[in-house]
């Protein structure tokens, strides 16, 4: 995969699918989880459970570590099992000697990486650079060699070191401004983390445990994995779904996973994803017409929204999500927009909290 061929895939949809109404006007907007829930007196799997039948609309609350009660015997979990980097690296813009920060999105080749520009503090930073910079990692040195989207911050820049090896040693995983603490890297790790490679966690499974796991096994709830490393979300103009680049991701699904997947439907059982990760990379792998999952591997540029459902997937753990983003248009896929609206109102009522440290969401046919 080239770089060009990689920016074209990011207009490369199509964009009459998306659905440019997504702001929910909820009546009292959403609050952010500011902490992780080890930082607010709870464990990890303690975390609210807000359960909606996509059918009915009806709504059901609970804790996440009692998630097999709301699942049946034969019912298939397919989780990510992507491992977060330390992918916020301090750097130094050689031209004028400006301090920086390097967000690492995707590693494209051995030398080449597509990255988002902040400024030294971590906040967004719109300025452009020009072609041929040189930036300051560490001991190293990249190369910027050309602008992935002109709607985003992110740059193709070379480099002979290996920046995911760098990223151990001077990285801090990429933290957002609502955060009012310092979570360690390992705080951004879920117990499915296994191959390096997402610049932000693959948050639905984070609130997974091992006691979790162990209430799912005795209720005879199988488990599938697929790898599906996260870029960058930070990038996304403001406004219309329509006018956002998306940043192919690299993606695999593994041979067992697919015959996992089509023999849970050819059984008329449940194949819940968790996180939206897991249904873009089914999505991807699936045959529209016989909703059949082959295994493969490679770059996915597929969006998921309204009019595009994901045959192979009858359920979604995931978390809270905002206004004109692809992670709600997804959600318009297994839910009627009404009845999401519905069960975010009361979920904020409750006092639910949004983001990859707050609350759960459970979707599904009950």
């Amino acid at each position: 995969m080239t770089t060009l061929s990689l920016s074209a895939q990011a207009d490369r949809f199509d964009r009459s699918h998306c659905n440019d109404q997504l702001s929910l006007n909820l009546p009292v907007p959403p609050t952010p989880a500011t902490r992780p829930p080890e930082e607010r007196g709870i464990a990890r799997d303690e975390v609210k459970l807000l359960v909606l039948d996509r059918r009915t609309g009806r709504t059901e609350h609970g804790v996440f570590h009692r998630l097999a009660d709301y699942l049946q015997p034969g019912d298939l979990l397919v989780v990510n099992t992507s491992k977060t980097l330390a992918a916020s690296l301090p750097a130094l813009l050689l031209r004028g000697g400006e301090p920086m920060r390097i967000h690492l999105a995707s590693r494209i080749t051995s030398t080449t990486y597509i990255v988002e520009r902040r400024d030294a503090q971590g906040a967004a930073d719109e300025r452009p650079f020009q072609v041929g910079d040189r930036i300051a990692m560490g001991t190293h040195h990249a190369t910027v060699i050309g602008r992935f989207h002109p709607n985003s911050r992110l740059w193709y820049l070379e480099c002979n070191a290996d920046l995911w090896q760098l990223a151990e040693t001077i990285g801090r995983p990429i933290r957002y401004g609502y955060l009012q603490s310092q979570p360690d890297l390992a705080d951004f790790q879920t117990v499915f983390a296994r191959d390096l490679g997402s610049a932000e966690m693959p948050s639905a499974g984070r609130p997974f445990t091992e006691r979790v796991l162990a209430g799912l096994a005795k209720k005879g709830i199988r488990i599938a994995e697929i790898t599906l490393h996260t870029g960058v979300s930070s990038h996304e103009v403001k406004g219309a779904l329509s006018d956002h680049p998306f940043l192919p991701e690299w993606y695999s699904v593994p041979e067992v996973t697919a015959e996992l997947v089509n023999e849970a439907r050819a059984q008329g059982r449940r194949v819940i994803a968790v996180g939206t990760t897991v249904v873009r990379a089914l999505a991807t792998t699936t045959d529209p017409a016989t909703g059949l999952v082959r295994s493969e591997s490679g770059w996915t540029t597929v969006v998921i929204t309204p009019d595009t459902p994901v045959p192979s997937i009858t359920g979604l753990v995931t978390g809270l999500h905002d206004n004109d983003t692809s992670h709600l248009a997804m959600l318009y896929a297994f839910v009627q927009r009404d009845a999401l609206v519905a069960a975010y109102t009361e979920a904020v009522a409750r006092g639910y909290l949004w983001h990859e440290f707050g609350d759960s969401n459970l979707i599904l046919s009950c």
